[in-house]
């Protein structure tokens, strides 16, 4: 889940403090956010792989930086970049912990993933991770959707 969406779920529990007086309250309105922040990456990501469309690949590459590997595909090429996402450290609660210390937890992965024809021109685009963009109005993720399509 990204980032943003896991603070936005932990600050509206505590504030109703759903946890203490209705887990299955709370369990529902988890899943209900985690589905309306899948779907905003689903669609943003969708989004920010289709502005680079009949665009040449040389130009992802100029923008995104090169691949970390290279496929053949049927029909084409498959260029891939990853990206891992250092996860939020939760804050610290009043509740006893076994050893006293939380786990860390492991990094996020985005991998996105564009396919260029024998043209070069890129074709589709797809993605998967469990921290890719939310929004493309700002920060990284702006700089991630084709220049001329933004």
């Amino acid at each position: 889940m990204p980032a943003s969406c896991f603070l936005a779920l932990v600050r509206r529990a505590r504030r109703a403090a759903i946890v203490r007086k209705a887990p299955a309250a709370a369990a529902a309105f988890a899943m209900a956010l985690t589905g309306a922040c899948a779907s905003i990456e689903s669609s943003t990501m969708q989004d920010l792989l289709d502005s680079w469309k009949g665009v040449p690949i040389d130009d992802a590459k100029a923008q995104w930086g090169p691949p970390q590997t290279v496929q053949a595909v049927p029909g084409g090429t498959a260029y891939i970049w990853q990206d891992i996402v250092p996860q939020p450290v939760k804050p610290p609660t009043t509740e006893a912990r076994d050893a006293g210390v939380e786990a860390p937890r492991p990094p996020g992965r985005c991998e996105r993933r564009l396919v260029a024809g024998p043209d070069d021109a890129v074709m589709w685009g797809e993605w998967r991770g469990d921290a890719c963009c939310v929004t493309t109005l700002v920060g990284y993720c702006a700089g991630l959707k084709h220049r001329t399509r933004q």
